[in-house]
Protein backbone atom coordinates (compact mmCIF):
# COMPACT_ATOMS: atom_id res chain seq x y z
CA UNK A 1 0.00 0.00 0.00
CA UNK A 2 1.42 3.02 -0.74
CA UNK A 3 1.82 5.71 1.83
CA UNK A 4 1.11 8.92 0.41
CA UNK A 5 -1.42 9.73 -2.46
CA UNK A 6 -0.38 12.59 -4.89
CA UNK A 7 -2.84 14.54 -6.91
CA UNK A 8 -1.58 14.38 -10.20
CA UNK A 9 1.86 13.17 -11.74
CA UNK A 10 3.58 16.37 -11.06
CA UNK A 11 5.28 17.50 -8.42
CA UNK A 12 2.25 18.18 -5.55
CA UNK A 13 3.01 17.76 -1.70
CA UNK A 14 2.05 14.34 -1.04
CA UNK A 15 -1.25 13.08 0.87
CA UNK A 16 -0.36 10.10 3.61
CA UNK A 17 -3.06 7.33 3.62
CA UNK A 18 -4.52 8.16 6.87
CA UNK A 19 -5.48 11.61 5.32
CA UNK A 20 -7.36 9.32 2.30
CA UNK A 21 -8.69 6.65 4.75
CA UNK A 22 -9.86 9.19 7.41
CA UNK A 23 -11.95 11.26 4.50
CA UNK A 24 -13.29 7.86 3.15
CA UNK A 25 -14.00 6.49 6.61
CA UNK A 26 -16.30 9.88 7.51
CA UNK A 27 -17.82 9.20 3.86
CA UNK A 28 -18.79 5.79 4.60
CA UNK A 29 -20.74 7.13 7.97
CA UNK A 30 -22.90 9.22 5.88
CA UNK A 31 -23.46 6.51 3.19
CA UNK A 32 -24.42 3.76 5.72
CA UNK A 33 -26.72 6.97 7.87
CA UNK A 34 -28.27 7.69 4.37
CA UNK A 35 -28.58 3.88 3.67
CA UNK A 36 -30.25 3.23 7.38
CA UNK A 37 -33.01 5.85 6.55
CA UNK A 38 -33.80 4.55 3.29
CA UNK A 39 -33.90 0.89 4.85
CA UNK A 40 -36.36 2.17 7.59
CA UNK A 41 -38.32 4.22 5.30
CA UNK A 42 -38.42 2.21 1.87
CA UNK A 43 -37.22 -1.64 2.59
CA UNK A 44 -38.94 -2.09 5.91
CA UNK A 45 -42.43 -1.68 3.96
CA UNK A 46 -41.08 -4.53 1.30
CA UNK A 47 -40.24 -6.42 4.61
CA UNK A 48 -43.68 -6.07 6.28
CA UNK A 49 -45.70 -7.85 3.72
CA UNK A 50 -43.65 -10.74 4.06
CA UNK A 51 -43.44 -11.17 7.56
CA UNK A 52 -47.29 -11.32 7.40
CA UNK A 53 -47.34 -14.02 4.90
CA UNK A 54 -45.08 -16.37 7.09
CA UNK A 55 -47.20 -15.20 10.27
CA UNK A 56 -50.63 -16.83 8.30
CA UNK A 57 -48.29 -19.70 7.80
CA UNK A 58 -48.05 -20.29 11.29
CA UNK A 59 -51.84 -19.86 12.01
CA UNK A 60 -52.91 -21.88 9.16
CA UNK A 61 -50.30 -24.98 10.70
CA UNK A 62 -51.94 -24.44 14.01
CA UNK A 63 -48.25 -23.39 15.11
CA UNK A 64 -48.21 -20.42 17.94
CA UNK A 65 -46.24 -17.42 17.10
CA UNK A 66 -42.79 -17.60 19.73
CA UNK A 67 -42.72 -13.75 20.87
CA UNK A 68 -39.89 -12.36 19.39
CA UNK A 69 -36.86 -11.03 21.82
CA UNK A 70 -36.56 -8.26 20.65
CA UNK A 71 -39.01 -5.78 19.26
CA UNK A 72 -39.88 -4.62 15.28
CA UNK A 73 -38.22 -1.19 16.84
CA UNK A 74 -35.22 -2.30 18.33
CA UNK A 75 -34.60 -4.22 15.25
CA UNK A 76 -34.93 -1.63 13.04
CA UNK A 77 -32.34 0.72 15.67
CA UNK A 78 -30.26 -2.56 15.21
CA UNK A 79 -30.75 -2.72 11.51
CA UNK A 80 -29.68 1.33 11.02
CA UNK A 81 -26.42 0.83 13.80
CA UNK A 82 -25.74 -2.24 11.75
CA UNK A 83 -26.00 -0.30 8.26
CA UNK A 84 -23.84 2.96 9.78
CA UNK A 85 -20.75 0.05 11.02
CA UNK A 86 -20.93 -1.76 7.61
CA UNK A 87 -20.30 1.49 5.61
CA UNK A 88 -17.76 2.57 7.50
CA UNK A 89 -15.85 -0.87 7.40
CA UNK A 90 -16.83 -0.77 3.18
CA UNK A 91 -15.02 2.55 3.55
CA UNK A 92 -12.05 0.80 4.76
CA UNK A 93 -11.92 -1.68 1.79
CA UNK A 94 -12.78 0.87 -0.59
CA UNK A 95 -9.86 3.63 0.95
CA UNK A 96 -6.96 0.48 0.30
CA UNK A 97 -8.41 -0.24 -2.78
CA UNK A 98 -8.71 3.03 -3.91
CA UNK A 99 -5.12 4.00 -2.45
CA UNK A 100 -3.42 0.78 -5.26
CA UNK A 101 -5.50 1.59 -8.49
CA UNK A 102 -6.15 5.22 -8.46
CA UNK A 103 -3.24 6.02 -10.84
CA UNK A 104 -4.97 3.72 -13.31
CA UNK A 105 -8.04 4.90 -12.84
CA UNK A 106 -9.02 7.40 -15.71
CA UNK A 107 -10.36 11.14 -14.79
CA UNK A 108 -8.81 14.40 -14.25
CA UNK A 109 -9.73 14.87 -10.57
CA UNK A 110 -9.81 12.34 -7.54
CA UNK A 111 -13.92 13.27 -7.22
CA UNK A 112 -14.15 11.71 -11.04
CA UNK A 113 -11.97 8.78 -9.73
CA UNK A 114 -13.31 7.69 -6.34
CA UNK A 115 -17.40 7.90 -8.40
CA UNK A 116 -16.43 5.97 -11.05
CA UNK A 117 -14.80 3.53 -8.28
CA UNK A 118 -17.47 3.45 -6.61
CA UNK A 119 -19.87 2.46 -9.66
CA UNK A 120 -17.56 -0.21 -10.59
CA UNK A 121 -18.28 -1.68 -7.12
CA UNK A 122 -21.53 -0.99 -7.19
CA UNK A 123 -21.52 -3.18 -10.34
CA UNK A 124 -19.73 -5.70 -9.05
CA UNK A 125 -21.07 -6.56 -5.05
CA UNK A 126 -24.98 -5.15 -6.02
CA UNK A 127 -26.08 -5.06 -9.05
CA UNK A 128 -24.59 -8.30 -10.54
CA UNK A 129 -24.86 -10.59 -7.69
CA UNK A 130 -29.37 -8.77 -7.78
CA UNK A 131 -29.13 -10.14 -11.89
CA UNK A 132 -27.78 -13.39 -11.14
CA UNK A 133 -29.04 -14.74 -7.43
CA UNK A 134 -31.40 -11.71 -6.02
CA UNK A 135 -32.14 -11.02 -2.73
CA UNK A 136 -35.50 -12.73 -0.92
CA UNK A 137 -37.90 -11.63 1.52
CA UNK A 138 -38.20 -13.89 4.37
CA UNK A 139 -41.06 -15.87 3.28
CA UNK A 140 -38.88 -16.82 0.42
CA UNK A 141 -36.25 -19.13 0.73
CA UNK A 142 -35.18 -22.58 2.28
CA UNK A 143 -33.00 -22.17 5.22
CA UNK A 144 -31.84 -25.91 3.93
CA UNK A 145 -30.32 -24.05 0.86
CA UNK A 146 -27.54 -21.19 2.70
CA UNK A 147 -24.62 -22.73 2.11
CA UNK A 148 -25.58 -23.12 -1.50
CA UNK A 149 -26.53 -20.06 -1.92
CA UNK A 150 -23.81 -18.60 -0.41
CA UNK A 151 -21.59 -20.02 -3.06
CA UNK A 152 -23.20 -18.73 -5.80
CA UNK A 153 -23.22 -15.45 -4.28
CA UNK A 154 -18.89 -15.78 -4.21
CA UNK A 155 -18.66 -17.13 -7.31
CA UNK A 156 -20.69 -14.06 -9.07
CA UNK A 157 -18.77 -12.09 -6.95
CA UNK A 158 -15.34 -13.38 -7.50
CA UNK A 159 -16.61 -13.59 -11.37
CA UNK A 160 -17.19 -9.77 -11.24
CA UNK A 161 -13.67 -8.99 -9.72
CA UNK A 162 -11.96 -10.88 -12.96
CA UNK A 163 -14.35 -9.36 -14.96
CA UNK A 164 -12.98 -5.79 -14.08
CA UNK A 165 -9.60 -6.75 -13.74
CA UNK A 166 -9.45 -8.48 -17.14
CA UNK A 167 -11.62 -5.39 -18.79
CA UNK A 168 -8.76 -3.14 -17.11
CA UNK A 169 -6.26 -5.01 -18.56
CA UNK A 170 -7.72 -4.88 -22.10
CA UNK A 171 -7.85 -0.83 -21.57
CA UNK A 172 -4.46 -0.99 -20.81
CA UNK A 173 -2.66 -3.32 -23.72
CA UNK A 174 -4.96 -1.06 -25.68
CA UNK A 175 -3.94 2.37 -24.11
CA UNK A 176 -0.15 1.25 -24.85
CA UNK A 177 -0.86 0.25 -28.28
CA UNK A 178 -1.98 4.06 -28.78
CA UNK A 179 -5.85 3.00 -29.69
CA UNK A 180 -8.56 5.97 -29.98
CA UNK A 181 -10.27 6.44 -26.85
CA UNK A 182 -13.55 5.75 -28.81
CA UNK A 183 -12.60 2.43 -29.97
CA UNK A 184 -10.66 1.50 -26.94
CA UNK A 185 -14.32 2.27 -25.07
CA UNK A 186 -16.15 0.45 -27.50
CA UNK A 187 -13.71 -2.60 -26.95
CA UNK A 188 -13.81 -2.09 -23.39
CA UNK A 189 -17.93 -1.99 -23.47
CA UNK A 190 -17.73 -5.03 -25.50
CA UNK A 191 -15.79 -7.26 -23.52
CA UNK A 192 -17.81 -6.55 -20.48
CA UNK A 193 -20.95 -7.89 -22.21
CA UNK A 194 -19.78 -10.66 -23.33
CA UNK A 195 -18.10 -11.59 -20.09
CA UNK A 196 -21.83 -10.62 -17.88
CA UNK A 197 -23.24 -13.04 -20.64
CA UNK A 198 -20.88 -15.91 -19.89
CA UNK A 199 -21.31 -14.90 -15.85
CA UNK A 200 -25.02 -14.97 -16.09
CA UNK A 201 -24.94 -18.56 -18.28
CA UNK A 202 -22.51 -20.44 -16.87
CA UNK A 203 -23.09 -19.83 -12.85
CA UNK A 204 -25.83 -21.49 -11.49
CA UNK A 205 -29.15 -19.80 -10.36
CA UNK A 206 -31.00 -19.92 -7.03
CA UNK A 207 -31.81 -23.21 -5.85
CA UNK A 208 -34.98 -21.44 -4.11
CA UNK A 209 -38.37 -21.28 -5.91
CA UNK A 210 -41.07 -19.05 -4.57
CA UNK A 211 -44.04 -20.62 -2.87
CA UNK A 212 -47.64 -19.73 -4.41
CA UNK A 213 -48.55 -18.59 -2.03
CA UNK A 214 -46.08 -15.58 -2.18
CA UNK A 215 -47.01 -12.28 -4.65
CA UNK A 216 -44.78 -11.45 -6.89
CA UNK A 217 -45.62 -7.96 -6.16
CA UNK A 218 -43.82 -9.10 -2.36
CA UNK A 219 -40.98 -10.33 -4.02
CA UNK A 220 -39.93 -8.16 -6.40
CA UNK A 221 -40.69 -5.05 -3.94
CA UNK A 222 -38.39 -6.32 -1.65
CA UNK A 223 -35.70 -6.94 -4.43
CA UNK A 224 -36.08 -3.57 -5.58
CA UNK A 225 -35.43 -1.74 -2.46
CA UNK A 226 -32.57 -4.34 -1.23
CA UNK A 227 -30.83 -2.59 -4.43
CA UNK A 228 -32.19 0.85 -3.74
CA UNK A 229 -30.67 0.60 -0.34
CA UNK A 230 -27.16 -1.01 -2.23
CA UNK A 231 -27.47 1.76 -4.54
CA UNK A 232 -27.99 4.48 -1.91
CA UNK A 233 -25.01 3.25 -0.17
CA UNK A 234 -22.62 3.15 -2.88
CA UNK A 235 -23.41 6.45 -4.25
CA UNK A 236 -23.29 8.38 -1.46
CA UNK A 237 -20.03 6.58 -0.69
CA UNK A 238 -18.75 7.86 -4.01
CA UNK A 239 -20.06 11.68 -4.48
CA UNK A 240 -19.17 12.22 -0.33
CA UNK A 241 -15.95 10.59 -0.45
CA UNK A 242 -15.00 11.97 -3.80
CA UNK A 243 -15.82 15.21 -2.68
CA UNK A 244 -13.69 15.06 0.20
CA UNK A 245 -11.00 13.40 -1.30
CA UNK A 246 -10.49 15.87 -4.22
CA UNK A 247 -10.99 18.89 -1.59
CA UNK A 248 -8.00 17.34 0.49
CA UNK A 249 -5.96 16.74 -2.70
CA UNK A 250 -6.42 20.30 -4.25
CA UNK A 251 -5.70 21.39 -0.70
CA UNK A 252 -2.26 19.94 -0.40
CA UNK A 253 -1.56 21.16 -3.89
CA UNK A 254 -2.24 24.67 -2.88
CA UNK A 255 0.32 23.96 -0.04
CA UNK A 256 2.99 22.34 -2.20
Amino acid sequence: MAETLHRSPSAERPVRFGQLLGRLVLAGLVAGALAGVFSVLVTERAIAPALEIEQARAAAGGQDHDPELFGRGTQLLGGFLGTLLAGAALAVVFAAVYGLVRHRLPGRTDFARVTLLAAIGFGVVALLPALKIPANPPAVGDPDTVGTRTAIYAAVLLCGIVLVMLVSALVSLLRSRGVSVAATTTAAVAATAVLLVLILLLVPDSPDTIAADVPAAVVWNFRLASLGQLAVLWTALGLAGGWWIDHLTRAAGSEG
